[in-house]
């Protein structure tokens, strides 16, 4: 045992849990001195004392002795396929084996990561809450997703992707009826006021004479403004209810957001997503010409965008702040934004030749040649 581990994760535990060192004892029939011999490092916990503290923390027995066992990359990999292909061929197995290897590396966010988006995908399929599909299994797929998400959560609750976890694990409670236990988790992060923090930063970086430092501030505050921006407009477009009349506002705002110099990078997806929103909406209300008009546009957009993917280039404004942004150089991402850009020509082709609202302008000269060049640039990736 490392007293010093220990102990330091006794009294971290105690703390987070709001308890005494007196109630603490209470709830382990031990006197209050043996609790602070403990946190001192002077003597440690019976064994047989050690699984009911860390239950009583709510952490596990590796948490409790800070032991973190890290897969390798490769093993990281390993699992992700393995669990990829039992998915798609036996869910019960798949969730056996997610369940394995997730208690190995409970303590390895990367690897949970990896798991739990993986079996979140698999438990909000249209088919995974057919009853006549094995609820039981499927079930069992989102309780365990819920289960590893929340733990990714609390391993790394500020690491680059916990916003997608984030967003993952509320959309799979939604999925299951648990609105309001999704409302929870994410209404708090919800800001009621405009934030000023990185001003009043910058302010007191030019009082202590670093303008450097007010700059980068400043320009990462406004990076992150922009991506909340982009991400809300394009949001919009997908609510039912907006009216054609206000796509149009959120277009002009998408272009007025792109329009400097590589600010295009920060959402590709932005203007395509609201432009076939808009172009879908005047095709359902009749307005076929300016649907068609807005059609022909998109394709052009999407051709941007997926270039972008391929070949980003990072706008010159933001430099001091480009870790925030598209890193080239690396293999492995570029081939996932080629990927990545190939799905997204697919889908849309899927969406716009299977979606009956399409259906009136089917024959149509100009929309059969937007089909064919959509088609054509899928085969040409």
């Amino acid at each position: 045992m490392n007293r010093l581990s220990l102990s330091d994760h006794i009294l971290e535990e105690r703390i987070r849990n709001h308890l005494t060192q007196e109630e603490l004892a209470c709830r382990l029939g031990v006197s209050k001195a043996a609790v602070s011999k403990w946190e001192c490092g002077q003597s440690l916990p019976d064994i047989a004392l050690v699984p009911q503290i860390a239950s009583l923390f709510s952490v596990t027995l590796d948490d409790l002795f800070g032991y973190k066992p890290l897969a390798s990359e490769e093993k990281r990999e390993e699992v992700t396929e393995r669990l990829q292909a039992l998915l798609a061929e036996d869910p019960a197995q798949a969730a056996a084996y997610a369940e394995r290897q997730s208690a190995r590396y409970w303590s390895d966010p990367e690897l949970l990561k990896a798991i739990g988006l993986a079996l979140y995908v698999k438990a909000i399929e249209p088919s995974a809450s057919d009853e006549a599909n094995c609820p039981e299994p499927a079930s069992h797929v989102a309780n365990l997703a819920e289960r590893i998400l929340r733990r990714v959560l609390q391993l790394d609750p500020d690491g680059p992707s916990t916003d997608f976890v984030l967003q993952a694990l509320c959309i799979l409670l939604a999925s299951e009826g648990r609105e309001g236990q999704a409302d929870e988790l994410i209404g708090k992060m919800v800001p009621a006021k405009p934030n000023t923090a990185a001003i009043i930063l910058a302010g007191i970086a030019i009082r202590a004479g670093n303008p450097k430092g007010a700059e980068i501030a400043l320009k990462r505050q406004l990076l992150f403004s922009l991506l909340e921006v982009a991400s809300c407009a394009q949001a919009l477009a997908g609510v039912e209810g907006v009216s054609a009349e206000e796509l149009e506002d959120i277009l002009v705002l998408a272009a007025a957001i792109q329009a400097p110099n590589g600010f295009e990078a920060l959402s590709p997806t932005l203007v395509p997503i609201i432009r076939i929103a808009l172009a879908t909406q005047l095709v359902e209300s009749g307005d076929g010409d300016r649907a068609l008009d807005e059609l022909e546009r998109f394709v052009e957009d999407l051709e941007r965008c997926c270039e972008t993917f391929e070949n980003p280039q990072n706008p010159p404004f933001f430099k001091p702040v480009d870790e925030f942004l598209w890193q080239n150089g690396d293999e492995k991402a570029d081939e996932a934004r080629g990927e990545a850009a190939a799905s997204l020509r697919s889908s849309f082709v899927s969406s716009i030749t299977s979606n009956e609202s399409w259906g009136t302008l089917r024959g149509n000269p100009r929309f059969d040649a937007v089909v064919r060049r959509l088609e054509e640039e899928e085969v040409s990736v």
